[in-house]
């Protein structure tokens, strides 16, 4: 994919001094199968980890990653009786757990893993 216009015309853009980067996109388990969740949120979440197998041929050569985060049901509050029967850890997931997940993959920790899905679920897919 070739660039329009040169990185210096753009205002907001500032040079960077690194020669590397990640992306993280944040998709759904609904990425990986379809499900209860309906045709659009599915199709939406598939669309997600499309852009991010498209983007690793896109940035080849760059040092940038990409990679996507797919999290399955997250505690807000509801029944855990529900968790119990379909999670395999039998409870859901907690916000901070998906972080930590990103933050491995924005490290260098990461530095080999490129065009990844990682599905954190608890076991439940």
């Amino acid at each position: 994919m070739a660039k329009l216009t040169e990185k210096k015309s753009y205002l907001n853009a500032a040079p960077k001094s690194q020669k590397y980067g990640s992306i993280i996109v944040i998709s759904s388990v609904a990425s990986i199968h379809g499900g209860c969740w309906g045709p659009c949120y599915t199709m939406a979440s598939h669309a997600a980890l499309g852009v991010v197998k498209a983007g690793v041929a896109t940035l080849k050569g760059t040092g940038v990653r990409i990679n996507c985060i797919s999290p399955g049901q997250i505690d807000v509050g509801v029944d855990q009786g529900v968790q119990r029967m379909t999670i395999e850890l039998e409870r859901a997931g907690k916000a901070r757990e998906v972080a930590s997940v990103a933050g491995f993959l924005a490290s260098g920790f990461s530095s080999y893993i490129t065009g990844a899905n990682l599905i954190v679920d608890g076991g439940a897919s």
